[in-house]
């Protein structure tokens, strides 16, 4: 009897290297897992993508990460336990790693570490501070249950969260990005074909009762996808026009910088991967926070209020202090000079108090769709507020646009419109912003 072949074990290190190319913003990141392995595989991804254009620094918490370990050819113990909690220079702890010009490893130490007093040190905020300076990236892979992990986290720019583990008292926001071992295609589609033939055994229509049920579930689910949000109003504003087209011009201009048109989409069968890595750097991230609302309909009716005489305005729902709020935001630039610009121009209009308003960085939202042209955009953004979804479009270099939803500072804060858009019958596709406002 022939044993079959064995399905190939998912790559963590190759799914590390493809988040790798997308956290060019990232100066200080915590990758936390309860795999020591697996954990040390992503780092080790995220550091050799990232390498390949700056310094990076990858440092072992977990005492031995196989992956991270097998890096250091020495027989010096010394590590981040000595340079952290006893003060000795990182830069005599970090060594080279063979074969790259730009990647530095840097293991546990010489004792085992303790966790609650070696993630609390507050040097580790210096430490991120000077990765920072320097443009250079320092990557910690951490046990995911280690005490102290939440401080740790809270002195860098957040947490990749590998496998299934849950760290305790880390927000959303500070999640970066989560992976997570994706199934195999074939095994998949096994198991929907086996579960259509169940469904199929337990649901014959053979009669004409079964077959008055069935319409009766064909037209209950026409009108659930149709429908709006269950829960927050009927709509955003009145039902789109298919007739009349009409683009009405923004009373206010801001001139912003035309990034790139490419999407290089993801391959990696992951949660909240970002669609365009590459497009990190010229990102149109900039907007203006007009209003935080409490409740939903807030968020909708500052929308209703505002009309078209605020630019790219959507909302986005963010944790405050364990509540969910609404941001009501304008605006999408490449710098902070361009959304100061706005912030002025809302002010001078009327459009906000003098103490109202803030410039806020958002880079990532939902794409809903792509290619459209401009004539088309009046109408299918206000198909999709009727629907329930703060839709708005930016205008890509080739004269297209892209329609979006949301913006969001984190990967792990748009974790939270994941649920409404799913409802709304939408796949979430996380991008970066890029264009222009119409």
């Amino acid at each position: 009897m022939t044993t079959p072949a064995t399905e190939r074990g998912f790559d963590w290190e190759a799914a590390g290297q493809g988040l790798g190319e997308s956290l060019n913003l990232h100066h200080a990141i915590v990758v936390v897992g309860h795999n020591p392995e697996q954990t040390g595989q992503v780092a080790l991804g995220i550091a050799r993508a990232q390498s390949a254009h700056r310094r990076v620094t990858l440092g072992d918490l977990f005492a031995d990460s196989p992956p991270i370990q097998h890096l250091v050819h020495d027989d010096d113990a010394h590590g981040l336990v000595e340079a952290i909690s006893y003060g000795i220079s990182l830069t005599r702890v970090t060594r080279p790693v063979s074969g790259s010009t730009r990647l530095f490893v840097i293991p546990s130490g010489s004792e085992p570490p303790d966790y609650e007093e070696l993630l609390s040190n507050p040097r580790w905020a210096s430490v991120a501070a000077e990765a920072r300076a320097t443009t250079s990236l320092l990557l910690l892979a951490a046990p995911a249950g280690a005490t102290g992990i939440a401080a740790l986290v809270a002195a860098t720019d957040g947490v990749v969260v590998v496998g299934d583990a849950t760290p305790a008292g880390i927000e959303a926001s500070s999640v970066v990005a989560m992976l997570r071992e994706s199934r195999p295609a074939a095994a998949r589609e096994h198991r929907a074909s086996r579960a259509v033939a169940v469904k199929r055994r337990q649901f014959k229509v053979t009669s004409m009762p079964g077959i008055a049920l069935l319409s009766l579930i064909v037209i209950l689910v026409g009108w659930l996808a149709y429908r709006p949000l269950a829960g927050g109003p009927a709509r955003l504003g009145p039902k789109p026009d298919t007739v009349t087209h009409r683009v009405i011009p923004s009373p206010i201009a801001v001139q912003p910088a035309n990034p790139s048109d490419r999407v290089d989409t993801a391959a990696i069968d992951a949660p909240y991967m970002v669609a365009n890595p590459g497009d990190s750097i010229s990102t149109a991230a900039f907007a203006v926070e007009l209003v935080a609302a409490n409740t939903l309909s807030g968020a909708i009716l500052k929308l209703q209020q505002d009309g078209n005489n605020v630019p790219t305005e959507t909302f986005s729902p963010a944790q405050v202090q364990g509540a969910t709020w609404y941001k009501v935001v304008s605006g999408a630039y490449t710098t902070r000079a361009q959304a100061d610009s706005l912030l002025r121009a809302l002010r001078q209009h009327k459009l906000l108090d003098r103490s109202s308003g803030t410039v806020v960085r958002l880079p990532f939202a939902f794409l809903i769709d792509s290619g459209l042209p401009p004539s088309a955009v009046p109408g299918v953004v206000s198909m999709w507020g009727y629907r329930g979804q703060p839709a708005y479009a930016l205008q890509q270099t080739n004269g297209s646009a892209w329609l979006l939803v949301g913006a969001f500072e984190s990967v792990g804060q748009s974790a939270l419109a994941v649920p409404s858009l799913r409802a709304a019958g939408i796949k979430p596709q996380l991008v970066y912003r890029k264009g222009r406002s119409f």
